[in-house]
């Protein structure tokens, strides 16, 4: 059992704050028990030496007849001591039982210093914990939006490292044959090129590749399809978009690359100013015969380079 006296004057071994009440309280009550123990006793103690005492004076007060005097006298010389002896040792161990009295009430009233001590300290653990809850959760949050933040950096400094500012991206695609079977088992079917732009102040562009085809070219071509994305100067630009758009797939033997162009229909939405981050793409859906993939060096190293021409020269 804890000693209440060593755990308050020791707040920093505080383990298990429930057992540690649990046994000052347990001891309390033992000792409440005892003193209660105690005060019955010096009750019947005092019941005793009350009792003795009218017996004594009962005694003293019967003596009659001379003979009768003489043989009281006697009688209360043999009778006195030893009646006064058993008054004595009862004194004496109420006065003892009133010393174990007032010692274990000095005890309760130290222990419920204790408790109340404990308790305290308990109080104030648990509000310095809920203050370095709160603390945490304001540097969670801190670290949450730093990442966020970060994150737009990186995008910001990825697309400035793969953006072009002329009009023409040249797209290398990694890691061909896993992104064939994507697209072929619908995990990923298409997906996007870096930014690029007209101009510093142009038009914001990307292209969308189907390595399994899409719509008329499902299954048996590649499709390719360009979209024009929301940019920073779109009020400043002349709409709707109307600038010539080349696709090419580069043979890497430089002996006959796919090429592919289109001029924009200026009544579709695809080439209106968007009004979300990207508008609908629009391109070649049948724009390379996947047989025709194997007839040259199109696909190389499991890379494949597609190359996307906007027509500057009128802006």
């Amino acid at each position: 059992m804890h000693d209440p006296r060593t755990v308050s004057r020791n707040p920093h071994i505080f383990t298990n704050y429930d057992s540690v009440i649990a046994d000052i309280l347990a001891q309390a009550q033992t000792q409440a028990g005892e003193t209660r123990d105690l005060r019955e006793k010096c009750r019947e103690h005092s019941e005793r030496i009350t009792a003795l005492e009218r017996n004594l004076a009962s005694r003293n007060l019967s003596g009659g007849a001379p003979s009768v005097q003489v043989s009281g006298d006697s009688s209360g010389e043999s009778q006195n001591p030893d009646l006064t002896r058993r008054v004595t040792n009862l004194e004496n161990r109420t006065a003892d039982h009133e010393v174990l009295l007032v010692e274990n009430n000095r005890s309760i009233e130290e222990t419920r210093r204790d408790i109340g001590n404990v308790k305290r300290q308990l109080d104030s653990n648990q509000e310095s914990v809920r203050r370095q809850e709160r603390r945490i959760e304001s540097i969670e949050h801190t670290l949450a939006l730093r990442n966020v933040t970060l994150a737009d950096l990186e995008e910001y400094v990825r697309q400035q490292e793969f953006s072009s500012y002329d009009g023409q991206l040249l797209w290398k695609i990694s890691d061909y044959a896993r992104r064939r079977n994507d697209a072929v088992t619908g995990q990923q079917v298409s997906f996007y090129s870096p930014c690029f732009f007209t101009s510093c102040y142009g038009y914001k562009m990307c292209a969308r590749l189907y390595l399994n085809g899409d719509g008329m070219g499902r299954g048996t071509h590649i499709s390719v399809f360009f979209v024009v994305m929301r940019g920073q100067y779109d009020a400043l630009l002349r709409w709707p978009f109307r600038q010539k758009v080349t696709f090419m797939l580069l043979d890497q033997d430089n002996v006959e690359h796919v090429i592919d162009a289109f001029r924009p229909d200026p009544s579709s939405s695809s080439f209106q100013r968007p009004r979300r981050e990207t508008n609908i793409a629009s391109g070649c859906p049948m724009f390379c015969s996947l047989a025709e993939l194997n007839n040259h060096a199109y696909v190389r190293d499991d890379t494949m380079f597609l190359k996307i021409i906007v027509d500057t020269s009128d802006l």
